[in-house]
């Protein structure tokens, strides 16, 4: 059985657009929001990490990308010096990244190997390789996990 989706009704009605961009960085593809929304007077970029639910991708991390920027930008002066920027990609073996599927099952879910694949396909080495990368070495970094 499938671990329920803790996002699925947060947001009864879709938010306000935010730009998207997939970007390909150490291998794995990976959603960068607000890029098109950072000002011109823009000096710093502040980096939300967005950490998908297990069993989910990270697209299920758009609108709460979405919300957060839009937040960010209602509440920024038309000069601001600090810019918001989101990223989500896919947990080890899920979405675009998923090689065995039963490996995301627990062992109710008929995966005799839960234990294992929990420490295989974990999301610290995933994640702290994206951490280490130029592209991403913005501070202050804040991560929301769900």
């Amino acid at each position: 059985m499938a671990t329920p989706n803790p996002l699925g009704k947060t947001h009864p009605t879709s938010p306000p657009y935010i730009s998207s961009k997939t970007l390909h960085i150490a291998g794995i593809l990976t959603d960068v929001y607000g890029l098109e929304e950072l000002s011109q007077s823009c000096k710093s970029v502040s980096c939300l990490w967005l950490l998908h639910p297990r069993g989910s991708t990270k697209q299920s991390m758009a609108n709460v990308a979405s919300s957060c920027i839009n937040d960010w930008q209602r509440r920024q002066s038309p000069d601001a010096k600090v810019g918001l920027i989101a990223v989500a990609f896919d947990q080890r073996n899920h979405g675009t990244r998923q090689v065995v599927p039963l490996a995301n099952e627990a062992w109710r879910g008929g995966n005799e190997t839960h234990a294992q694949d929990m420490f295989r396909y974990g999301f610290v080495s995933g994640f702290g390789n994206l951490l280490t990368k130029k592209a991403f070495s913005m501070a202050p970094l804040l991560i929301l996990v769900f």
